[in-house]
């Protein structure tokens, strides 16, 4: 079973078929708000934090592109 949501892999997936620079945090976060995915990007913060969560982030990634 997944531990990253389907939903948030397409959105990844989507991310690097449009080009976006997959080992940049801030790319994928840039291209997620342009495409108003605000929700999307909070599943990358940590709980109860404004901290990103850039081990979520890479292993999220990492997820995508073994599936």
């Amino acid at each position: 079973m997944s531990a990253v949501p389907t939903e948030i892999l397409d959105k990844l997936a989507h991310a690097e078929s449009s080009g976006i620079n997959m080992t940049s945090p801030k790319a994928v976060v840039d291209h997620m708000l342009a495409q108003g995915e605000k929700e999307a990007i909070l599943f990358f913060y940590k709980p109860k934090s404004l901290e990103f969560d850039f081990d979520k982030f890479h292993q999220a990634v990492e997820e995508m592109r073994n599936r």
